[in-house]
């Protein structure tokens, strides 16, 4: 592949990675045995090393532009080795969901190299009930959830028995990486030809280019009128290690509330997790009446031309959700209404405007803004759920039972819940700083507690009138 330049948005994921900030995303997915046994290393590796053709985007690093002249470049690894990727772990006795959540907080807790392309693939074996779980580790400037969805896709497969499949004939070379020459050649033509091009563009297309600057400034206004967030819990100078708890309930149950109660897949997340945080405060004695926590919620802004794409094509939006002592369904009802001013707005939009200014910026400049960008207080979580297929999955035969996924956490932003509904199951993946939440657990148990009250609530009547 010839060389590609990273994307504004991508670039800034390699600038905001700090030693206590880890700029990766992951996803943990266990698989119950086969009838010949469970899940191997040896398994996963055989369809890893036919398969890896299929992610090309996996053998190439990262080639910074000298005097940080231009955005990096992704370009083939030379000295790729798969066997640095994939590692080989064992859970200790008991096996159950503590240790596998401890074992995963530690490899969330280091660093991805990035002299090497950016991901880990790591088989955990010795669970309970002889399953297997696999722990994809992938930097965020290389894939967002949905992309990152892709690359995971070329490991499953739709039945049982589809093999582990055949590498190209051709063994695989890396093309020879731009000189020194080239490297800086072609930064001095983006530092001139990009504002052109967006001159040329604003010149060409003027209706267009006023309705994008339109749809920014709303969206400006739109997050300057939300004010500060609240005062949170985790709203504090994190630290390099990670605690990570799970939890889950069936997709058919999430999706049977929504149903019977209204709004959305993604209200009902925001609800059930606003749930488990007045689990939380309650159970450190914090007083939660009346109060609200701002949750970011990232929003993919990718269309349908870019489906199926590595990288990241998402924007920041912001929901304040209700953490008081409330009955579930009023809990709902209030994240309804508020989910449904953030549709009537402009925020993620104009947030992806901004974003894409960065295409234009000196690098040096866009890597001070990302930074200071991220050392603002604007929520005081992060909550993304990522739409999967509900179908079976397998891995080397063995099915997928559900998939954690982790999200980064921000500077001063102690906590990340992200889950997916992959194969059937809505899981949950809490991603939190060591010191700032000991008790994540009560958490996990809090947002499977608040599913059941929702689902409680749909039992007692039918579809609650539309919120205005």
């Amino acid at each position: 592949m010839s060389p590609d330049r990273l994307t504004s948005l991508d670039a800034s994921f390699l600038y905001l990675e700090t030693p206590t900030v880890h700029m990766h995303v992951a996803g943990v997915s266990v698989f119950d045995p086969r009838e010949d046994g469970p899940l191997t290393y040896d398994d996963v590796q055989r369809v890893v090393e036919a398969r890896l053709h299929m992610a090309p985007r996996l053998r190439q690093r990262v080639m910074r532009v000298p005097f940080g002249l231009a955005r990096p470049l992704w370009t083939d690894d030379d000295r790729f080795d798969l066997d640095f990727h994939l590692r080989r772990a064992a859970i200790p006795s008991p096996g159950g969901r503590f240790q596998l959540e401890r074992a995963a907080g530690r490899v969330l807790s280091r660093p991805l190299d990035p002299a090497k392309p950016l991901w880990e693939l790591y088989v955990f074996e010795g669970l309970a009930e002889r399953r297997t779980a696999v722990l994809l580790k992938m930097h965020h400037a290389l894939a967002d959830g949905i992309s990152g969805m892709t690359i995971a896709s070329a490991l499953f497969d739709l039945v049982p028995d589809a093999g582990a499949g055949t590498p190209p004939e051709t063994p695989w070379r890396a093309a020879p990486p731009p000189s020194r020459d080239d490297l800086l050649r072609d930064a001095a033509q983006d530092l001139v030809l990009h504002p052109l091009e967006a001159i040329g563009h604003a010149v060409g297309a003027p209706a267009r280019t006023l309705a994008v600057i339109g749809e920014t400034l709303s969206g400006v206004r739109d997050v300057v009128d939300m004010g500060a967030p609240p005062a949170g819990p985790f709203d504090t100078e994190i630290g390099p290690a990670r605690r990570f708890a799970m939890a889950e309930a069936s997709f058919a149950r999430i999706r049977e509330i929504k149903r019977t109660l209204g709004g959305t897949v993604n209200d009902v997340v925001l609800t059930a997790v606003a749930g488990g945080l007045h689990d939380l405060l309650e159970h450190r004695g914090e007083e939660t009446r009346g109060r609200t926590l701002r949750v970011m919620v990232p929003v993919s802004v990718r269309s349908k031309a870019e489906q199926g794409e590595v990288g990241n094509r998402v924007a920041p939006a912001f929901v304040d959700v209700p953490v008081g002592s409330i009955r579930a369904r009023t809990r709902l009802q209030r994240v309804r209404r508020a989910t449904a001013q953030l549709k009537d707005s402009s925020m993620a939009v104009g947030a992806d405007s901004i974003i894409g200014l960065g295409a234009y910026a000196p690098p040096a400049l866009h890597a001070m803004a990302a930074r200071l960008a991220s050392r603002g207080r604007w929520f005081n979580l992060v909550v993304s759920n990522v739409p999967a297929p509900q179908v079976p999955l397998y891995l080397a035969g063995a099915p997928l039972v559900a998939n954690y996924p982790s999200m980064p956490l921000g500077e001063r932003s102690g906590l990340s819940v992200a889950c997916t509904s992959l194969a059937g199951t809505m899981a949950f993946g809490l991603t939190a700083d060591w010191d700032s939440l000991p008790d994540v657990e009560v958490l996990a148990r809090g947002i499977e507690t608040a599913v059941d009250e929702l689902e409680k609530a749909a039992a007692e009547g039918p579809r609650a009138r539309r919120p205005r």
